[in-house]
């Protein structure tokens, strides 16, 4: 079977199984971003591993997995819960010793904010409303889907026509031509179903989604793969079949959903938005 194959086939199971979680919101969605945080940083520390750090997985998987909750439950939980965790940190290096203490202290950190804190800010994109408290479904169905798009267009466009490497040391077969096709398909995309989507939304808003999804999206990705190349390895885990690991399936969405939900702040903050 083809990795293309395999790729379609988990995308049939997995698209519907997210539209549900999003639609089911509340705590089926914080519980389904907790497990892939948890699983995201056992890979992460993955890793760290190969590249000789010495991360504390166990503190850093716990600590991913609650900050989505804390977030869920109320956002003012979260220092709390990254001060115990650090905490915890400081007192597992001190019973291990000093040796590369700072490489192990510091990778089992960016394991629990890499992808928690990033994909935690899904849940109050999803909480997000103005004119019915189904707005947040729609923005955040809109703006995965968009990321779909961005991908699928960045793939098959690269893959066909890609002729100048876009960070050859970095991801290889990524090319300009398929970064760019991804960036119009994202902005077209979004450009049309933000405003059908939300009677409120003007087309501009949907063209903004969509330039942060084909840009800061695509440069998630670029960042995993940086993490990747570093540690000599092609995927973070063969956890999902045809498509890698959580880190490589979740790239785009960490980066995408803080800045997504940045954009939509920093408009109401301005009263551009309602």
């Amino acid at each position: 079977m083809s990795n293309l194959t395999l790729r379609v086939l988990v995308a049939i199971v997995g698209i519907p199984l997210i539209v549900a979680l999003v639609i089911a919101g509340s705590w089926w969605l914080a519980a389904f971003i907790a497990l892939v945080s948890g699983l995201g940083a056992g890979e992460f520390y993955r890793l760290a591993q190969a590249k000789g750090a010495s991360p504390h997985t166990a503190i850093g998987i716990a600590a991913a997995a609650a900050l989505p909750l804390a977030l869920a439950v109320d956002p003012a939980l979260v220092p709390p819960v990254l001060t115990v965790a650090c905490m915890a940190t400081f007192v597992a290096q001190l019973r291990s010793g000093p040796d590369r203490a700072i490489a192990s202290v510091g990778a089992t950190a960016l394991g629990m904010l890499y992808p928690a804190l990033l994909l935690g800010w899904l849940l109050p994109l999803r909480q997000w409303s103005v004119a019915s408290p189904d707005d947040g479904a729609w923005l955040l169905l809109v703006t995965i889907s968009g990321i779909w798009m961005c991908d699928t267009a960045a793939y098959f466009v690269g893959r066909w026509l890609g002729r100048h490497p876009l960070s050859p040391r970095t991801s290889p077969k990524k090319t300009w031509e398929g970064a760019l096709a991804g960036l119009l398909a994202s902005v077209v995309w979004c450009g049309v179903f933000i405003p059908l989507s939300l009677g409120w939304a003007a087309p501009w808003l949907g063209l903004a989604i969509g330039g942060i999804i084909g840009t800061v999206g695509q440069a998630g990705d670029l960042a995993k793969s940086l993490l990747k190349r570093d540690a000599g390895v092609k995927d973070s885990s063969a956890l999902i079949p045809g498509h890698g690991g959580i880190l490589d399936r979740f790239d785009s969405i960490t980066a995408t959903a803080p800045a997504v939900y940045g954009l939509l702040v920093l408009l109401r903050s301005a009263s551009v938005l309602p």
